[in-house]
């Protein structure tokens, strides 16, 4: 079944280790922290949406349901499939902002959010964050699997807790186009909101995608 489709753009990666105890307490029943090679990590997810809606009248989102949106994120597993959950997502509409919370999802209202990427160059601005970097000048190659960078980007479920039980929304897309990010500057660890993150492990930004919403199911 296809609950919707959604247009993402210009999706800017930055990725994190932190340590895996901080996060074990923020993952809802069911689901169990998922590393690689041992390592725990929390990855920053800017882009901009078109939706969702459904297929047919996504054209009429671009009037209402066009944001940029901002995710705090970390890996989980469980016998459904590897995902994501969202400790804390921002979005520049109020609309998206109320319709995700009613489905559990952390979102908030921000309305200085930005995103721009031009000329190799991207630039993040959010309360308390301002962010730029270099784009790697480059083909974009997709993640090969098995790698870390398929381990943080290729994630088809996102987990939420949603009236006392736990759901999995199964989305699918086109594999990811990826391009190294140069970031200028240190960048604090409070942007994760976890406590102990390392600097950085990577940065990348990501092409275009057409995301469908294809499976809502229950965590047991």
């Amino acid at each position: 079944m296809n609950y919707g489709r959604m247009l993402w753009y210009d999706t800017f990666f930055i990725h994190w280790h932190v340590p895996g105890a901080q996060l074990e307490p923020r993952i809802p029943p069911g689901l169990s922290l998922d590393l690689f090679d041992g390592d725990a990590y929390v990855s920053l997810a800017a882009l901009r949406v078109m939706g969702p809606s459904p297929g047919l009248l996504l054209p009429l989102s671009s009037i209402f349901l066009r944001y940029y949106q901002l995710n705090i994120r970390t890996y989980v597993t469980t016998d459904a499939g590897k995902g994501i959950v969202l400790l804390d997502t921002l979005v520049d509409r109020i609309l998206p902002a109320l319709g995700a919370r009613l489905f559990g999802m952390p979102y908030r209202f921000a309305a200085d959010l930005d995103l721009r990427v031009r000329d190799n160059r991207v630039s993040l601005h959010a309360p308390g964050m301002d962010i730029a970097g270099e784009i790697n000048n480059t083909a974009p190659f997709t993640p090969a699997e098995g790698s870390l960078e398929s381990f943080l980007t290729d994630r088809f479920r996102v987990y939420t807790r949603m009236g006392g039980a736990t759901c999995g929304l199964r989305i699918k897309h086109a594999p990811w186009q990826l391009r190294p990010v140069r970031l200028e500057g240190a960048l604090p660890s409070s942007i994760t909101g976890i406590s102990g993150a390392a600097e950085p492990a990577s940065a990348y930004i990501g092409g275009g995608l057409d995301v469908s919403m294809v499976e809502l199911s229950l965590v047991k």
